[in-house]
């Protein structure tokens, strides 16, 4: 089996600036991609961040099996995905994760990322990463997990490395293009975070199960 391709941070900034179609809608098959490259990067930060990459690969496996499927076109973009979905009930079913529910638990973890990625960008070699990074938990995933498993998350953070090796780690050690990259990497990821914010919203799919 042929190992694991390694994060690229320019593959990544790449399949983020692909996500929106001729109807500026937001591409599935580019999402997922784009998803999937994060994944690797959170890998490359330790194994403090297994809580959230441990789901990334199974739910972009489910979003791709839809993308595969007999239905692949109602899945083509997020909003095409959502409306099949809300108008056919099948949302919150029962026999198998919707493509909706499947997408709303990576849309979460996403918030968090950006909102880390933020921390990252911003700090300076004495920022305590483990400090930011549990506070940008706190503002967004701990509301949607049990108290044990907030409980491991707050003890793990503090086995995160320093601002710096966390650059060198995305190929970035040099400043001012780290700050270029990052700013990017955040204004197009937070960009697709907000869209697809509200297009849940609008269809009261925000509290799925």
């Amino acid at each position: 089996m042929a190992a694991a391709e390694a994060f690229n941070v320019e593959k990544l900034l790449s399949l983020l600036r692909k996500c929106r179609g001729e109807k500026n809608e937001i591409i599935m098959d580019m999402y997922v991609d784009a998803y999937e490259e994060l994944g690797k990067l959170l890998i490359l930060f330790g194994s403090v961040f297994g809580f959230v990459n441990s789901d990334v690969t199974s739910k972009v496996e489910i979003l791709r099996a839809y993308r595969s499927s007999g239905q692949a076109e109602n899945f083509d973009t997020i909003k095409s995905m959502l409306d099949y979905e809300v108008k056919n009930g099948l949302t919150a079913r029962k026999d198998k994760a919707s493509g909706s529910r499947t997408l709303l638990r990576l849309h979460r973890a996403l918030e968090f990322i950006v909102q880390f990625l933020e921390e990252i960008c911003k700090g300076d070699k004495d920022t305590k990463m483990a400090t930011v990074s549990l506070q940008a938990y706190n503002r967004t995933l701990a509301k949607y997990h049990p108290w044990l498993i907030r409980k491991g998350v707050h003890i793990s953070f503090y086995t995160l490395p320093g601002r710096t090796q966390l650059l060198q780690r995305m190929q970035l050690p040099e400043e001012e293009r780290a700050q270029a990259v990052l700013k990017e990497i955040i204004s197009l990821t937070n960009n697709l975070y907000t869209e697809t914010q509200q297009l849940y919203a609008d269809r009261n799919l925000l509290d799925l199960p």
